[in-house]
């Protein structure tokens, strides 16, 4: 029926995809309007929960560091929210930081990833904390930038020790081969992404980081940029 004009019904399909999602978070955002989850006041706009004067007031990363972008540095109020989402399950908190790294990303003005993949955390870890903190920041951060997350792209091989409390050499050896690809649908939907962000909460070292994007240029993807909310 419609011939060499189907991209143009995908493009529609699309359009009405994110419209109907755009006036969800917009009846979310009247019905129960964001407070600022630090001062209490009303939040900067309908997908943050931060006022204008706190959001202002964060640790803001200005460093240029090659191949890895952040969004802001390790302190205070910004290792508090992290850890209580990591430790106490403050889930809003991955909706602020999600929120926060997208505007950042959205600011810088570079060409988006097709595709934002979380890093893992080992099933018993998972299992003992509920959830994967990157995956929530990267679910959030990804309905503000319109990307898909692939939730499942990865796995970690090993449980390996937590990395704070490792020197930088330790670090490196610690996570040495310690993800793949969860099979061949995984790997189906990244290379189809081509362009893909690998997601975290911090960053020291960047030996997880960089691990995991071996992984997957070593699967054949394109390009991997790598992200995460704060550089420790």
């Amino acid at each position: 029926m419609f011939g060499s004009d189907l991209p143009i019904v995908n493009r529609w399909s699309q359009f009405r995809l994110t419209a109907s999602r755009r006036l969800a978070r917009l009846m979310a955002a009247t019905l129960f309007p964001p407070r600022c989850c630090l001062c209490g006041f009303e939040g900067a706009s309908l997908d943050l929960d931060l006022c204008g004067f706190c959001r202002a007031s964060l640790p803001w990363d200005t460093a240029a560091t090659r191949g890895v972008f952040c969004a802001l540095r390790y302190e205070h109020p910004a290792d508090d929210l992290i850890q209580r989402l990591k430790y106490q399950g403050v889930l809003v908190n991955a909706r602020v930081l999600g929120v926060l790294l997208a505007q950042v990303v959205q600011e810088r003005g570079d060409v988006l990833p097709r595709l934002l993949v979380p890093v893992p955390l080992h099933l018993s870890r998972l299992r003992e904390r509920g959830f994967n903190q990157a995956g929530a920041i990267a679910r959030y951060a990804g309905r503000i930038l319109e990307i898909p997350v692939a939730f499942h792209a990865a796995r970690r091989l090993r449980d390996t020790p937590s990395q704070t409390v490792l020197d930088m050499g330790e670090r490196h050896r610690n996570v040495r081969g310690a993800f793949a690809l969860h099979g061949a649908r995984a790997l189906h939907r990244v290379l189809e992404g081509g362009h893909v962000a690998i997601v975290d909460d911090v960053v020291t070292t960047g030996s997880t980081l960089n691990e995991l994007r071996s992984a997957l240029l070593g699967a054949g993807i394109r390009q991997v940029d790598l992200w995460a909310v704060a550089r420790a």
